[in-house]
């Protein structure tokens, strides 16, 4: 999923009635209909997916309370998984260095940070962004702490 350097803004208002009126980016979504809070995860699902992209969801009670969240794409179904040929292979991340019988893990690198004088480092990152898949894959010994990058091909 490509994340946008700016993430479009839904605002959503919530009358005293449960109706709900949309907006992206200030320009309003009419759908000529009357939508309602129970609506609300259909119409972020339908606005990310044309955008195909997450987008910033702001709500407004008619109390006055807000809400904030970052809504990412629905997923979409997988295709119907064709008979592979009788003699391909399924393709395998391989790695050494473990010890027999050691749990092994598939660990996503989603970004990079070299530690401080001290060794501390720090990443805060946006929810959008853990859901994305950025980077390099690595196979970390659970016990052993061994860890073997792997590149995916580009």
């Amino acid at each position: 999923m490509k994340i946008p350097v700016v993430l479009s803004v839904v605002h959503v208002a919530i009358d005293a009635d449960g109706v709900m009126t949309v907006d992206v980016d200030g320009v309003t979504r009419d759908s000529g209909q009357c939508r309602t809070r129970g609506d609300l995860r259909a119409v972020i699902d339908e606005i990310t997916s044309e955008l195909g992209a997450p987008v910033r969801v702001e709500v407004r009670e008619a109390d006055g309370s807000t809400y904030a969240d970052i809504a990412t794409p629905p997923e979409a179904p997988a295709p119907e998984a064709a008979e592979p040929p009788p003699n391909a292979s399924t393709p395998a991340l391989a790695g050494a260095g473990f010890q027999p019988g050691e749990e092994v893990a598939l660990a996503y690198v989603v970004a990079r940070q070299n530690a401080d004088a001290e060794g501390n480092a720090s990443l805060n990152l946006p929810p959008a962004l853990l859901a994305a898949t950025r980077g390099g894959l690595v196979l970390l010994g659970m016990s052993s702490r061994t860890v073997t990058p792997f590149e995916a091909p580009a």
